[in-house]
């Protein structure tokens, strides 16, 4: 083989190297510009002020048509409050949504609803979705209750997910009247806090409008917080 024949082959293999770093650095820059989408399909094991546990299984699915399917449930030994049983399911996600129920003001972890969605992997967007929905007529019958307005039908924006911690996006029309006060905003975050740290992969969450977490927070007359599972976990352990 001669020499030019040798040389040609070294540009070729110079070449093929230099293309395969160019395709790692490209990767690894499109990784940071683009943070990881929202699927998250594992729960955490919850214990809430009163010392009971509430087990979350993960997520399961069901089979259901284009509207959302209904029903409750709740850790609670008040026979007719906050209590039902998990709807029969296959081919669908069945999604646990949080709210203050019975006794409590505040969403501890340990009383939820269940909604029945079409199959998906983004559970914690369509989580969200669903805890500015509301509650049903049947649901506000066994005791629970929804800090939000009716006008917050739609105001989650979205997620990002980076590191751990979920950058939560609402618009203005999530925040009720009251929400500025010490017990109008505890409510209200309790029932955002319930509903993000019940997946187990996320240790941090920073809410948004429009962009800012100072934006967010002014609504609540405060400054911008990031709420780490463990300062969620002490709040539901407060006397």
């Amino acid at each position: 083989m001669d020499r030019r024949t040798l040389q040609m082959i070294q540009r070729g293999l110079i070449a093929a190297v230099s293309l395969v770093l160019a395709l790692i650095v490209v990767t690894a820059f499109r990784g940071l510009l683009e943070p990881p989408g929202d699927t998250i399909p594992r729960r955490t094991t919850t214990t809430v002020a009163a010392g009971s546990v509430v087990e979350e299984s993960s997520t399961t699915t069901s089979t259901t048509g284009a509207d959302t399917v209904t029903s409750t449930t709740a850790s609670t030994s008040d026979t007719g409050v906050c209590v039902d049983t998990e709807p029969s399911t296959a081919n669908a996600t069945l999604l646990q949504v949080f709210f203050p129920c019975g006794s409590s003001d505040l969403a501890t972890g340990g009383t939820y609803v269940y909604r029945t969605v079409p199959k998906t992997d983004l559970v914690l967007t369509t989580t969200m979705n669903e805890m500015t929905r509301g509650l049903e007529p049947e649901e506000e019958a066994l005791g629970f209750r929804s800090p939000f307005p009716s006008t917050a039908d739609g105001s989650f924006v979205g997620v990002s997910l980076v590191d751990g911690t979920a950058y939560v996006e609402f618009d203005s029309d999530i925040f009720p009247d009251g929400a500025d006060t010490p017990e109008g905003s505890q409510i209200f975050i309790s029932t955002l806090n319930a509903n993000v740290f019940q997946f187990d992969t996320i240790s941090a969450v920073e809410y948004r409008l429009g962009g800012s977490c100072d934006a967010f927070w002014q609504h609540l007359d405060g400054e911008c917080q990031v709420i780490t599972r463990s300062q969620w976990r002490s709040q539901l352990a407060a006397p």
